[in-house]
């Protein structure tokens, strides 16, 4: 059958089944078959490949074809095995999330896949799920197997949207246990011996100001590290610091997705978002601090968009603060704490001052307050202090 095309003549031949094969005026061979529409979007899905030979553009469909049924795009007489979907899964929302998140995904998913990748959707079971857990245990935390569970259930979940199974196993097991790992803190009073003590090997001081900002502030490594001239504001005469940005590294080739709106520093660090959008927010520090960073800036003419803190003009990087952290440390006879407990520490101290659920939530960056609270670490002399409080306020006719 013949068709007429901006005045020139194509071949249009049908294949015996579904799907057409054509040639058009430029003497290309198509093959192309409507598929059912997309069950999440609803929209009209179209397979075609394109040849110069007939029987080149056949094979050509014959294996875009096979590669949809393998990744569950397309209806077939068999599901995907549970590998194949979820890397189809990864490549589906790995527009949607931050690169450094989706590092985490794939690595999660490479586990589950090496563990029970190779069965099929419609196949698994609650028991996979357990084997799954059980195969990966070894050598892992429960919060690290919780994480390859959910993960599991969110792939899984978007396999029910598409319609290629009808349950969720996951939801028919039970999580793993998950043993809380406690933080040290310091004690009040010690975090200054700890700044002080930094100097031995920090000549101009700016470590001091950093750790210092890190007690000060409760801010996490990334946004303490991307900390820029124009954060130092202040609102209603309140000095403080606008935390919206932090410092990322991404590895090899990879950028970030434009949505993100991230801006290139180095070949590898970027200035993104943070965390959240809870993330953002303005967290107050005392005039002093405010004024030494501002006086900071200023004689290091440090620009609007940059870093204030740097090594040798090259943003700083977690090793190099930890190593000069445990320093000061040992410097100061301290015990053995992490850089980040200082965000416990001062998680710690907004509770043990009083301050509401909302506003620590607020100051800390966090959607949920059972987050914050896993940040607080309630001294037996603070408790104490409270409990004194509830007793007096028996009264005096309570006394025996």
């Amino acid at each position: 059958m013949a068709k007429e095309k901006n005045g020139e003549r194509s071949t249009l031949r049908r294949t015996k089944g579904p799907g057409s094969v054509f040639r058009d005026a430029n003497s290309v061979w198509h093959y192309r078959m409507a598929m059912p529409a997309d069950p999440v979007t609803g929209k009209r899905r179209i397979i075609e490949a394109k040849g110069k030979v007939k029987s080149e553009t056949c094979a050509r469909f014959e294996a875009k074809l096979a590669e949809y049924e393998r990744l569950g795009r397309i209806p077939s007489k068999n599901s995907p095995y549970l590998r194949d979907w979820l890397e189809r899964w990864l490549t589906d929302i790995a527009s949607r999330i931050k690169p450094r998140v989706f590092e985490t995904y794939r690595s999660e998913c490479h586990a589950i896949a090496g563990a029970i990748g190779v069965v099929r959707l419609e196949r698994l079971a609650p028991e996979h799920v357990r084997l799954m857990l059980d195969t990966l245990a070894p050598g892992r935390s429960g919060k690290t197997l919780a994480d390859y569970r959910i993960r599991l259930r969110q792939a899984l979940a978007a396999a029910m949207r598409e319609g290629l199974i009808q349950s969720n196993p996951v939801d028919l097991t039970e999580p793993p246990r998950i043993e809380p790992n406690d933080t040290a803190i310091l004690a009040p009073g010690q975090p200054i011996d700890a700044i002080k003590a930094a100097e031995v090997d920090d000549p101009d001081g700016m470590w001091r100001l950093m750790f210092r900002l890190t007690f000060a502030t409760g801010m996490r490594q990334a946004e303490r590290f991307a900390v820029a001239p124009e954060q130092l504001i202040t609102r209603n005469g309140i000095h403080g610091i606008q935390v919206d940005r932090e410092l990322q590294h991404y590895n090899g080739d990879d950028t970030p997705p434009e949505w993100l709106r991230a801006r290139q520093l180095t070949p590898h660090m970027w200035i993104a978002p943070p965390k959240s959008r809870k993330s953002i927010r303005f967290v107050p520090i005392d005039t002093t601090l405010w004024l030494d960073l501002k006086t900071w800036a200023t004689e290091h003419r440090i620009p609007d968009g940059q870093p204030i803190f740097t090594r040798k003009g090259h943003t700083l990087t977690n090793p190099v603060e930890r190593r000069l952290w445990i320093k000061a440390l040992q410097a100061a006879g301290l015990p053995y704490v992490t850089i980040r407990s200082a965000r416990h520490f001062y998680a710690t101290q907004l509770a043990a001052g009083g301050a509401s659920e909302d506003a620590r939530k607020a100051i800390m960056g966090h959607t949920k307050i059972s987050v914050t609270a896993g940040y607080t670490h309630w001294r037996p002399e603070d408790l104490a202090a409270l409990a004194g409080e509830a007793r007096a306020a028996i009264g005096e006719s309570a006394v025996v």
